[in-house]
C-alpha cells in the first residue's frame, strides 16, 4: 500500500492529472474535517479544500517526498482556513450563532448520549474559537485531527515546546469555560 501510494505521489509530482486526482479523492476527507474544525463553517471549509487542493495542484513539483503528504496537506489546509478566517473577521462576517451549526456523529449507544456528546462537542468548538489562534491550531491538529505533536509541529512551523505549552493553555481555558457552562446548568435546574 505505501509503495502504491509512494507511485502516485510521484506520478502527480511530473504531472499526472489522474494520480493527483487519486490523491483528491484519498484526502479529502481528512481535508474537510480539518478546514471544518478551523473555520466552523461546511461551506467555508468546502472552499477551504477546494483551494487547497489548488494550491497543492500548483506546488506539487515543490513536495518533498521525504516528508509524509499528509503533513504536507495539512500545512496548506491550515494555513489556507486561517487565511480564510482572516478575511471573514476583517469583512465583519462572524456571527457566533451560525458556528457549530453540524457536527459530526458522535456514536454513542443511546440517543440521550448522543445528545449530550452533541452538546458538549458544541460547547467546546465555541469556547475554541474564544482561543488564541496559535492555541485553536494547536487544539484543533492534535486534540480534534489526532495528529502527532511532530506532525503538528511541522504543520504550523513551530518547536515542540511551543505545541505543549499552547495545548495545555487551550486544554486549560476549554476545561474551565466548560466547567462554568456546565455548573450554570445545573444551578438552574
Amino acid at each position: 500500500m505505501q509503495l502504491e501510494s509512494n507511485i502516485i505521489l510521484d506520478k502527480a509530482r511530473k504531472g499526472d492529472k489522474k494520480a493527483f486526482g487519486s490523491l483528491v479523492i484519498q484526502h479529502q476527507q481528512y481535508a474537510f474535517n480539518l478546514a471544518f474544525r478551523i473555520v466552523c463553517n461546511e461551506d467555508d471549509a468546502r472552499d477551504v479544500v477546494q483551494e487547497s487542493f489548488i494550491k497543492i495542484w500548483k506546488n506539487m513539483k515543490l513536495y518533498n517526498p521525504n516528508m509524509k503528504f499528509t503533513t504536507w496537506m495539512y500545512k496548506i489546509v491550515t494555513n489556507t482556513a486561517i487565511d480564510q478566517l482572516r478575511t471573514i473577521k476583517k469583512a465583519g462576517l462572524v456571527n457566533i450563532d451560525d458556528f457549530h451549526e453540524k457536527l459530526e456523529n458522535i456514536y454513542a449507544d443511546n440517543p440521550e448520549t448522543q445528545l449530550n456528546n452533541r452538546e458538549t462537542g458544541r460547547l467546546i468548538r465555541m469556547i475554541s474559537d474564544t482561543l488564541s489562534e496559535k492555541q485553536k491550531l494547536v487544539f484543533v491538529l492534535k486534540d480534534l485531527q489526532g495528529l502527532s505533536s511532530y506532525e503538528v509541529s511541522a504543520v504550523l512551523d513551530l518547536p515542540s515546546t511551543s505545541i505543549k505549552s499552547n495545548l495545555y493553555h487551550a486544554r486549560k481555558t476549554i476545561k474551565k469555560e466548560l466547567l462554568k457552562i456546565l455548573s450554570y446548568e445545573r444551578s438552574n435546574r
